[in-house]
């Protein structure tokens, strides 16, 4: 790699599964091809060169999404506690709103009251206000407004959280006050989405003129080439962190390619939850062709390191595609969902990646093999995936492919193939050169 990536949660499940992999024959193996007496010898499959080094699942670093800076105060009410937002402003922030389908998932999901509620924040934060009046008295209410609005809108970058007063009387809130707490003044933020535009537009300009597949893919490898995982970047929140800095975590990386798939005209959410049980992790939702999928750019930035002395040792790949594109039963036993609004269901492989690459294997098919093997090789990549179905085809594969040998057939004149077994994610990744 060209890079030294920081170590994030793919790290993790790969040091689970490789561990796991470990105790019962080796995960990270060579096989040698002999022609001696025209047959072929298998080295040991526990031998490991080298040594794999990866965090531990404890050490993942995720930031909370929408856990936002809340500054509360209570007064009581008088004759001075600020305005409300006329109904023609409620209007034109409402137009402004609906004038993107694709901006607007978690407002089309609120009921009119918090429509409404929404159309207000998200006006006040638009126009870097402070101190107005809303149509709510309920600080949860708002609270689930105000994460909807940063659900929606990845270009309010320069807001960290609000401020609230109450006011009350009688311990009766009678009105709340709300103002945005913002990272930047107007002119600073005009300024920093004029770079964010230009990096965008820079980005979009070299797109695949394909089908939405082929732009989703195209967004996650450019992310995931772009940026380094770092939990103390500056801006690692919001997309500032990969547009201008390229340091970021997981909420930059969801929130950039929500901004950037919704500027090539594909639907793209943000989704939050809990990542291996842990604190707070973001990805996303995409569409493709009316399906919906789960992309996370964040674990698909395979950010591991490989000590190694041996110097037949493989080099990890750069992109870990099994989190590009794939449905909730491939997800959902490391993501655990927090809704704020009801998502969509993600049930389809059709535009998987490995559906889509052809190297989603149902059963043993050594003509799909050869052309997965072909492809790579004509495409010059390092490596080649062959994801399983489910645990039965990965073992048969294996069986076929490593103690059968037959994977010296589709290999172009090598001895020897280091590769490495995901036997909890059904996957095989093995190296070409």
């Amino acid at each position: 790699m060209s890079r030294k990536k920081k170590k994030g949660g793919f790290t993790a499940l790969i040091t689970v599964a490789i561990l796991s992999a470990l105790t019962a024959g080796g995960a990270l193996a060579y096989i040698v091809h002999s022609d001696q007496a025209g047959q072929r010898t298998a080295s040991s499959l526990d031998h490991v060169p080298g040594d794999y080094q990866a965090a531990s699942p404890e050490s993942i670093l995720v930031e909370s999404l929408l856990e936002p800076q809340v500054e509360i105060r209570v007064q009581e009410s008088g004759d001075e506690t600020g305005e409300h937002l006329r109904d023609d402003e409620i209007s034109l922030y409402r137009d402004e709103i609906l004038s993107d389908s694709l901006k607007s998932y978690c407002y089309d999901h609120l009921d009119p009251e918090e429509q409404r509620l929404y159309a207000e924040v998200y006006g006040v934060l638009r126009t870097f206000g402070s101190g107005r009046l809303l149509s709510t008295t309920d600080p949860d209410q708002l609270k689930k407004v105000f994460s909807c609005v940063m659900l929606d809108h990845p270009e309010i970058f320069y807001v960290t959280g609000y401020s609230l007063t109450k006011y009350t009387r009688n311990n009766v809130i009678e009105d709340i006050a709300f103002s945005g707490k913002y990272t930047m003044s107007e002119e600073e933020a005009k300024a920093a989405a004029a770079q964010v535009e230009s990096v965008a537009l820079s980005c979009i300009f070299n797109a695949p003129e394909g089908d939405e597949y082929e732009k989703v893919k195209y967004v996650y490898e450019w992310l995931i080439q772009r940026c380094d995982y770092v939990l103390d970047a500056e801006n690692n929140q919001n997309i500032l962190s990969v547009f201008v800095t390229t340091d970021t975590v997981c909420q930059g990386y969801a929130k950039a390619a929500q901004y950037l798939l919704n500027k090539m005209g594909i639907f793209c959410i943000l989704c939050e939850g809990e990542a291996m049980g842990q604190e707070a992790h973001v990805w996303n939702i995409v569409r493709i062709d009316g399906e919906y999928y789960f992309l996370d750019v964040t674990w698909g930035d395979a950010s591991y390191t490989f000590n190694e002395t041996d110097p037949d040792a493989p080099t990890p790949p750069e992109i870990n595609y099994e989190y590009m594109c794939v449905p909730y039963t491939e997800i959902a036993g490391t993501h655990m969902i927090q809704e704020t609004v009801t998502l969509p269901v993600c049930n389809s492989m059709r535009d998987n990646y490995y559906v889509r690459e052809g190297v989603y294997f149902t059963d043993t098919n050594e003509d799909q093999l050869a052309n997965a093997f072909a492809k790579s090789y004509d495409r010059m990549k390092d490596t080649v995936s062959i994801k399983c179905a489910n645990a039965s085809v990965f073992h048969d594969m294996e069986r076929f492919l490593i103690d059968r040998e037959h994977i010296f057939d589709y290999l172009r004149g090598n001895s020897k193939v280091n590769y490495i077994k995901m036997e909890d994610r059904n996957l095989f990744l093995f190296y070409l050169n």
